[in-house]
């Protein structure tokens, strides 16, 4: 909550509408009544539930149509005695157009997720279903009220009544008064922002209202990257190496389908999941995605927790994967019999290491030149694979082979240093002392002892 002046701040937003009203020919009329009414209110909540009734209203009305913002500010109660001179106050918004209008037996299923009208051909971008919804669930988060009347091809009236108590204006943000408990549905319980080792979500969609959607319902568990349409999707995840993607399918100038089969495809990122959401139904659709790559596949309408559901299962598989392929890289660098593309990443990788093993020059860049991948994007997929960045990987692999070879060999540590590429005996010993918590000489004798208690 921030103070201002709300009726001014309702006024300012719905001016901005005036450059759509005379591109689509449609008059346009502001009403206030009440003069200045100086609250505590959110900035942004306001913001999106004025646009998003404001751009419904133009999408719907034709040309040579109308649309009427009428904004009053009534004083309800006297002053209180405990409050100084504050008011208790009701904004009212109505938004009014000559639209084609909502029929009476769909004017309350509006408000739901995912409901869809059947709208007029010449009616472009229809939308997702969730704007209202939104809308409705901000409105009722400021205690008020979002209703609506309509008349088929006469047009609708959105009506918002907001309480507020009046105050002077201080330059405060704390909240002086007492908003009423806003239903269970939107309490705000969970986290504002996800904990600071939270796998990374990008979500592909190119309705805001959804995009919106899902990132406030998902940032509490996970860190949340955005992109409107594929064509940015794919930069997004070349860029941040993001642990799943969530995309739409009909998209402009690339569609999730598209999207799906650049990630599957490229050896730079064929190991992220992607799940796949769209409205339109049918096997073919579903089966297309599926075959394309896609880790999984969800018609819209869906719950929510459903969809939570499916992103927590891929995230943690693919968690348990790495950690997986963690232990046996730090049991043994050999190569091992493997199919998936994250296998064949990780054994093309262990092979390459180890036939070059001995060369000093081993690097990071060397590794980068050989899987044709920059060194971020290489970094970003090693690490999520083994929990390693490529040089620990590379110095894992060292060391572990400088073990065995200390247990099975004659050679002497300098000789063992320089087998396995380090070029100086003391930085060998540093770097085995910090692996296996003793120097080599000491790893050799242990690993003797042992050997004859064995056979003893």
């Amino acid at each position: 909550l921030r103070e201002g002046d709300v009726v001014r701040f309702v006024k300012d937003i719905s001016l901005s509408f005036v450059d759509l009203a005379e591109r689509k020919n449609i008059r346009f009329s502001l009403k206030e009544e009440g003069g200045p009414l100086i609250t505590l209110f959110d900035h942004d909540k306001l913001e999106r539930i004025l646009f998003n009734l404001l751009s419904n209203a133009f999408k719907f009305t034709p040309e040579n149509g109308s649309v009427t913002v009428d904004v009053r500010a009534v004083r309800t109660m006297p002053p209180s005695p405990d409050a100084g001179e504050a008011h208790e106050s009701l904004l009212t918004i109505a938004i009014r157009d000559t639209g084609i209008g909502i029929e009476p037996d769909k004017q309350e299923k509006i408000f739901e997720r995912f409901f869809q009208n059947e709208v007029p051909d010449t009616i472009l971008n229809q939308g997702s279903g969730i704007g209202l919804s939104i809308t409705q669930e901000f409105v009722k988060m400021h205690g008020g009220r979002l209703s609506v009347t309509s008349e088929v091809n006469k047009g609708s009236c959105f009506t918002v009544e907001l309480p507020f108590r009046e105050i002077e204006l201080s330059g405060t943000t704390i909240p002086q008064f007492d908003l009423p408990d806003p239903p269970p549905a939107t309490r705000p319980g969970r986290a504002i922002s996800a904990p600071k080792n939270a796998p990374t979500i990008l979500i592909v969609e190119d309705n805001e209202d959804f995009r919106f959607y899902l990132k406030d319902n998902l940032r509490g568990l996970y860190k949340i990257i955005e992109a409107s349409d594929g064509k940015e999707g794919w930069k997004k995840v070349l860029g941040e190496q993001p642990q799943l993607v969530v995309s739409d399918i009909s998209m402009p100038h690339m569609d999730g389908i598209q999207l799906c089969r650049k990630i599957r495809t490229d050896e730079r990122t064929r190991q992220i999941p992607v799940i796949l959401l769209t409205a339109m139904s049918g096997e073919t659709i579903e089966l297309e995605g599926l075959q394309t790559g896609a880790t999984d596949y969800i018609s819209k309408p869906f719950n929510f927790e459903v969809l939570l559901s499916k992103i927590r299962n891929v995230v943690e598989y693919n968690e348990t994967v790495r950690k997986t392929w963690q232990r046996r890289v730090e049991t043994r660098p050999a190569p091992v019999e493997m199919t998936s593309p994250d296998d064949l990443f990780l054994r093309e990788v262990l092979e390459y290491i180890e036939k070059n093993i001995g060369d000093p020059g081993l690097s990071v860049e060397a590794l980068c030149q050989r899987f044709h991948s920059s060194r971020s994007t290489f970094y970003k997929r090693l690490l999520l694979l083994t929990g390693k960045t490529p040089l620990e990987f590379i110095r894992h692999i060292r060391l572990q082979r400088a073990a065995d070879l200390l247990e099975k060999s004659q050679l002497t540590v300098a000789e063992i240093a320089y087998t396995v590429g380090f070029n100086n005996p003391k930085y060998f010993t540093h770097y085995f002392k910090s692996a296996f918590d003793c120097i080599p000489s000491a790893y050799r004798a242990g690993r003797k002892e042992a050997g004859q208690r064995t056979t003893e």
